[in-house]
């Protein structure tokens, strides 16, 4: 679990220095590049979780960014939203490397989906769906690519690393705990 949080924690982390390296314009007049990769750093690691206890992690990280970013609770709906449709329709994938970037792309176009829908209906935006994708959507969703790859990586080595120490930490252990086994 401790790995877990801290490979979320480092991809919001990330995502805030690729904030630094690319301002978000938002009077909408540019091609709008927005990092999320601690979404999809908790998508990736939520969706080998139960349902309940991922939509825990959603909520509350979508909390915490709320809280942090003055975003009016977009993401505490956002978040879990999209992690419960990913889910559900991602069970019947495999772990290959082009699904999960094709999952994490699909994760994130549900959540900015979601996140638009939010500010409409708050009346925080008057921008139609099309320039919104157009500004917004277009140049995030093929920017994440090439990260999405490497994230996926990361989280290979660290699931990785996670089952080394699990073998490791089973190895040590011994039976004298089992009280139907007589030494």
């Amino acid at each position: 679990m401790w790995i877990d949080l801290a490979f979320v924690l480092s991809g919001f982390i990330f995502d805030n220095v690729l904030r630094l390296m690319f301002p978000i314009d938002p009077a909408m007049r540019f091609l709008v590049f927005v990092p999320n990769l601690g979404f999809l750093a908790m998508l990736m690691v939520v969706l080998k979780k139960p349902l309940p206890q991922a939509l825990g992690w959603a909520l509350v990280l979508g909390l915490i960014l709320d809280l942090m970013r003055h975003e009016q609770f977009s993401n505490v709906l956002a978040f879990p939203i999209s992690v419960y449709m990913v889910k559900i329709w991602s069970q019947q994938l495999n772990e290959s490397l082009f699904e999960q970037v094709f999952v994490g792309t699909i994760g994130l176009f549900i959540k900015e989906l979601v996140y638009y829908l939010i500010l409409v209906i708050f009346a925080v935006t008057r921008l139609q769906i099309g320039p919104w994708f157009i500004k917004r959507e277009f140049l995030t969703l093929i920017g994440h690519v090439p990260l999405l790859i490497g994230l996926s990586w990361f989280n290979r080595v660290k699931n990785g690393t996670q089952k080394n120490l699990d073998l490791r930490r089973r190895g040590r252990e011994s039976i004298r705990w089992n009280p139907t086994v007589r030494p």
